[in-house]
C-alpha cells in the first residue's frame, strides 16, 4: 500500500491529469451536442430520443477508459518534458492514443462478454452459463465491436490528443519544473 501511494506522489501527475481531463472535457462535450442533436433529429421524426443512454455508454466504455489510457501514458509511460522536440511531443501524445484505444478495446471486450447473460439458470448460476453462451455465440461480434470501439476512439481522439499534448508541451516551456520529466520509456 505504501508503494501505491507513493506512486501517486510522483511528480509530474497534475501535468498529466490536466492534459486528460483537457481531452475528456472535450470528448464529453462532443458527446452531449451530438447526443443533443441525433435526438433532436429523433423527435423530428417522431421516433423517441434514446440520446442519455448513449451518452452514459459511450462515457463509461469510450471515453473513460481512454482518458484513464492516456493519463497514464503521459504520467508513467512516456511523460511529455519542456525540453523534447515537437516530434516527440507529438510521437508521445501518439503513444498516449494508442495506450487510450488498447484500453478502450479491453474494456469493451469485457463489457461485451458481460453484456448478454442467461438469468434462465438462475441468479447465482445465471451469470456462468451467460457468459459460457456469450463467449461460444459472440466471441467474434465482442472482439471487432471491441476493435472499432478501440480505433473508432484512437482516429476520433488522436487530433485532440496530440494538441492536448503540444499545449502541455508550451505550458511547461513557459513554466519550467524544478525537477526532471522522466517516464518508463526514458528509463530504457
Amino acid at each position: 500500500m505504501r508503494r501505491f501511494a507513493s506512486l501517486f506522489g510522483q511528480r509530474g501527475v497534475l501535468a498529466a491529469a490536466s492534459t486528460a481531463l483537457i481531452v475528456l472535457g472535450v470528448q464529453l462535450v462532443q458527446q452531449v451536442l451530438t447526443s443533443l442533436l441525433y435526438s433532436g433529429v429523433m423527435i423530428a421524426h417522431g421516433m423517441a430520443p434514446g440520446g442519455i443512454f448513449a451518452v452514459v455508454w459511450g462515457f463509461a466504455f469510450g471515453s473513460l477508459p481512454f482518458i484513464v489510457g492516456v493519463f497514464f501514458s503521459l504520467w508513467l509511460l512516456a511523460p511529455v518534458a519542456a525540453e523534447l522536440r515537437l516530434a516527440h511531443v507529438i510521437t508521445r501524445s501518439l503513444l498516449a492514443t494508442a495506450v487510450g484505444a488498447v484500453l478502450v478495446f479491453v474494456v469493451m471486450v469485457i463489457g461485451s462478454l458481460f453484456s448478454n447473460f442467461d438469468e434462465s439458470a438462475g441468479w447465482v448460476f445465471g451469470w456462468a452459463s451467460g457468459l459460457i453462451s456469450t463467449v461460444s455465440s459472440n466471441a467474434g461480434w465482442a472482439f471487432s465491436n471491441a476493435l472499432f470501439g478501440a480505433l473508432s476512439a484512437a482516429i476520433n481522439l488522436f487530433p485532440l490528443t496530440v494538441l492536448a499534448g503540444i499545449l502541455l508541451w508550451m505550458w511547461l516551456r513557459e513554466h519550467t519544473p524544478s525537477y526532471a520529466v522522466a517516464g518508463l520509456i526514458d528509463k530504457v
